[in-house]
């Protein structure tokens, strides 16, 4: 056959090294759709290995190697590139996660392809959203790809994973609802600690099942041993609902399909709230996700600096004690996500969890 007839396989390398909430949420539904608009493309997508170290920079292993674990599975990945800040191996030598060799690319290394003629699309993703944009809509415009509009963010796993996550849920009696870490958090993303004993009490009391913990914090273990970072979100596939505040774990939980219930503030709905990107696509009203709004004012400070002087009274300012977001002071004060009570949040989880034990 002529070459002239040989349709041309475009090539894109896209890099984002990321945290846990946005390899989860932005990555997968660019992923998608790029190869649902190029169904024959070749993608290389680069990642880190953790988180970036202060002194050290992006290359070691942290944090169960979550980029990578992550992305391991993604069936529209063709080629996975462990990002490097100072190091380049080809061949694999320095990134070996579960026996697979993966290589990896120095920044100069990836500077060069980038120079290269290799590629029909170069995107980088770690990109800055400012607060009131549609980060999906940020991303296509970014891409060049801006009348998309697949919001569909989920994670795949290895049939291990999988038969792992079922034996250890299976002791668990239904519903199991799960309470997602960063509820409990002494940020100002947190909920209220103080009301965490009333809301255990409360779930415990009404479904006859008292909740589970999901996190960093409440790994379960298999044969002797902590499960994987797979493995453990896995187990939220087998759980009738979740509730957390916007944080990586909330976004695990509503990309493998368990129904969340979101408390939220001080920032649109558009921002990264589950309901509002995955409700369209699913048709069962049993399994859409929620959202509890805490009462904002005109300004939104994305819960981080400054939010909790907008939100608070002058004289709860005073009271607060207030050093940084992480920091917050006064528990009950720190922010309008503090003010949700357990009875709306209870109220909210029996439109989710149907044919109570009472």
């Amino acid at each position: 056959m002529s070459n002239h007839f040989v349709k041309h396989q475009k090539q894109f390398l896209i890099r984002h090294a990321g945290n846990m909430g946005d390899m989860v949420f932005f990555v997968p539904p660019i992923l998608e759709t790029l190869k649902t608009v190029y169904p024959d493309c070749h993608i290389t997508f680069i990642t880190a290995w953790g988180f970036k170290e202060k002194n050290h920079g992006y290359g070691k292993r942290n944090q169960g190697g979550f980029c990578i674990s992550l992305m391991m599975h993604n069936p529209h990945i063709d080629q996975l590139v462990h990002w490097h800040d100072q190091k380049t191996s080809l061949k694999g030598s320095i990134c070996i996660e579960e026996g697979r060799h993966i290589p990896t690319w120095s920044r100069e290394y990836y500077e060069n392809q980038k120079k290269s003629e290799l590629w029909d699309g170069v995107f980088e993703l770690d990109v800055g959203i400012a607060q009131g944009e549609n980060p999906m809509k940020r991303l296509y415009k970014h891409i060049g790809m801006q009348n998309e509009t697949n919001t569909n963010y989920k994670l795949y796993f290895s049939d291990y994973d999988l038969a792992v996550a079922k034996h250890i849920m299976s002791k668990y009696p239904h519903p199991r609802i799960v309470l997602l870490e960063g509820l409990e958090g002494a940020s100002t993303r947190g909920w209220d600690a103080d009301k965490i004993p009333s809301l255990e009490h409360a779930i415990s009391r009404t479904y006859s099942a008292a909740p589970i913990w999901f996190g960093a914090k409440y790994i379960h273990e298999y044969q002797g041993r902590p499960l994987t970072l797979r493995e453990n979100i896995a187990t939220l596939m087998h759980c009738d609902a979740a509730i957390g505040v916007l944080s990586g774990p909330l976004h695990f939980a509503a990309a493998v399909g368990l129904p969340v219930l979101t408390l939220l503030c001080d920032q649109p709905i558009h921002r990264a709230d589950p309901a509002y990107f995955l409700n369209k696509s699913i048709a069962d009203d049993t399994k859409k996700h929620r959202t509890l709004l805490g009462p904002t004012g005109y300004e939104m400070g994305f819960l981080k600096e400054g939010s909790t002087q907008i939100n608070l009274t002058p004289a709860e300012w005073a009271q607060q004690k207030y050093a940084d977001w992480n920091n917050p002071g006064v528990q009950g004060k720190k922010s309008c996500l503090s003010v949700i009570t357990v009875h709306e949040i209870m109220a909210a989880l029996a439109d989710m969890v149907h044919n109570p034990s009472i």
